[in-house]
């Protein structure tokens, strides 16, 4: 009778531990720190970033938007990007290639149909520092776990982060600009920064691969509250949508990056500056 007392108690034991263990959330701190460290270890993807900012001055309603599609390869650094904006109803788009030859890191650029090669100088080449939705990480100051959940077939961690302003630079750029806001101050912008509450965004993690896999931030309501806060300028300003999201794949599966034969013919210019 002892023995299946001890037994039982032992089982017992077992299961609270069990359950103890799956209702603990994982590390957003060593989640984080270690998808960074796994992100500039990638020798080859594809990202997708775009971004989209809505806005009213006065009644008159403002569109920014621009995406960015790019393929990398770190040895030898390549990087193909392939860009697409709407600012204040005009369309764009462009293509533009970064390649390492044996004389360095050149950049390749078409204007009305003509390439030109111009020197990349010293520029960073890893992940962190050249596909477009990991740069947001320099900008979080904190993480904090939400849950596990599903992003497309993936099995991921999601991650609640928040922002410094700073992330909200461009953004805050663009509305002064449009507006005619920052005539005749050199600090407007960095004062409506200084002003900005809390900015949230969400971070996934591949639960397999420890990889991030998309990076999303919907800064409308702290725009908001930014513009809210100025008195006097007789400048109304209500924003509807301003937003980024960008998700990486492809992650040593990438196509190759070729620069097209016009682009390889091109002649050498000196960069601006």
């Amino acid at each position: 009778m002892n023995i299946k007392k001890i037994a039982c108690l032992i089982l017992a034991g077992v299961m609270m531990c069990s359950v103890t263990a799956c209702g603990k959330k994982a590390d957003a701190d060593v989640l984080m720190r270690e998808a960074k460290t796994n992100a500039n270890a990638i020798q080859n993807c594809t990202a997708v970033i775009s971004s989209t900012l809505q806005f009213a001055a006065n009644g008159k309603q403002n569109t920014f938007k621009t995406g960015n599609e790019i393929v990398y390869w770190a040895k030898p650094f390549a990087l193909k990007s392939t860009q697409t904006s709407l600012l204040g109803g005009t369309a764009g788009n462009s293509v533009s290639y970064t390649v390492t030859d044996s004389s360095g890191v050149w950049f390749y650029s078409s204007s009305g149909g003509e390439w030109q090669k111009t020197s990349a100088g010293n520029i960073g080449t890893t992940p962190l520092e050249q596909v477009d939705i990991l740069r947001l990480l320099d900008s979080v100051s904190s993480q904090k776990y939400v849950r596990e959940t599903t992003l497309g077939s993936q099995k991921v961690h999601k991650l609640e982060i928040t922002f410094q302003s700073e992330v909200l630079r461009s953004t805050i750029e663009n509305i002064v600009t449009a507006t005619g806001m920052g005539k005749g101050s050199q600090t407007v912008v960095q004062t409506l920064l200084d002003s900005s509450p809390a900015v949230y965004g969400y971070c996934y993690i591949d639960e397999t691969t420890g990889q991030i896999a998309r990076i999303e931030l919907d800064a409308t309501e702290a725009i908001n509250k930014i513009f809210q806060n100025i008195d006097g300028n007789g400048i109304t300003v209500n924003v509807s949508k301003c937003d980024i999201t960008g998700d990486i794949g492809n992650i040593g599966k990438a196509p190759a990056v070729e620069l097209p034969p016009q682009a390889s013919a091109a002649q050498t210019v000196q960069a601006a500056g």
